[in-house]
């Protein structure tokens, strides 16, 4: 069983980048842009793009968060299968609903790369992918938003939006070494940041914005808040939690 890369036609990524450009030409925000890679341990054209997403975490203004899909986890090869430890239906699930949100269907692919979900590309296309964060990072508006910790909880202010939207925070854990011992990428010890560990909705925000709270992750975990438009829309505020 494959997991076949699809692709509109030539050159449509670096279409959609501009027009991602023209379309968000509203306004621009000093606010970060959410970089979110889709990908599995058992998947070995995964391991450049989980590469080239640690150099992408790496960088200022960057949020970046790894999804590791189930579906993989049934993929028979000539070493076996391997399951992967992180992988989480939730992770399919939002990945499916991104790939009907912007190509229209819900068949899904890896490794996939989704910028502040608006835009989605081949995720180790590093042109690709550098061409919508960088159009992202100069056209797009995001509501403001401040992360605070009080002891034990976690308090978000978050800033007025045009039609508000629903709030998610996304447990990680910072850096996960895996040795792999079946299927495809038996043999390798694969190393991996910001993957995400839990997922939970912490409501809606009003278009006049307002506070969340949650509790702090455990020690040794991080954590993220994503504000999405309604439907899994566009993000639109997002900040990694205060240690």
């Amino acid at each position: 069983m494959r997991f076949w890369i699809l692709r509109y036609f030539v050159g449509a990524t670096a279409l959609f980048a501009a027009g991602l450009t023209q379309s968000l030409a509203q306004g621009s925000s000093d606010g970060p842009v959410v970089v979110e890679l889709f990908t599995s341990q058992a998947c070995s054209k995964c391991r450049a793009a989980d590469a080239y997403f640690s150099e992408l975490a790496s960088r200022d203004g960057v949020i970046a968060i790894s999804w590791h899909v189930d579906y993989w986890n049934k993929l028979e090869t000539r070493k076996g299968r391997w399951r992967d430890p992180f992988s989480d239906p939730q992770c399919t699930k939002r990945q499916r609903q991104y790939n009907k949100n912007l190509r229209g269907r819900r068949s899904v692919y890896t490794p996939q790369i989704v910028i502040n979900g608006m835009a989605e590309a081949i995720g180790s296309d590093r042109e690709d992918v550098g061409a919508l964060i960088n159009a992202a990072r100069a056209s797009q508006p995001v509501a403001a938003i401040s992360a605070r910790r009080l002891g034990a909880e976690l308090v978000f202010d978050i800033g007025a939006t045009e039609a508000g939207g629903e709030a998610f925070l996304a447990t990680l854990n910072p850096a996960v070494n895996t040795e792999i011992h079946h299927g495809e990428n038996a043999g390798m010890v694969i190393q991996e940041i910001n993957v995400v560990t839990g997922l939970q909705s912490l409501g809606e925000v009003a278009s006049e914005g307002g506070r969340l709270t949650a509790d702090a992750p455990q020690a040794g975990d991080h954590c993220v808040i994503l504000v999405h438009e309604p439907d899994q829309g566009r993000i639109i505020a997002a900040a990694y939690c205060p240690s």
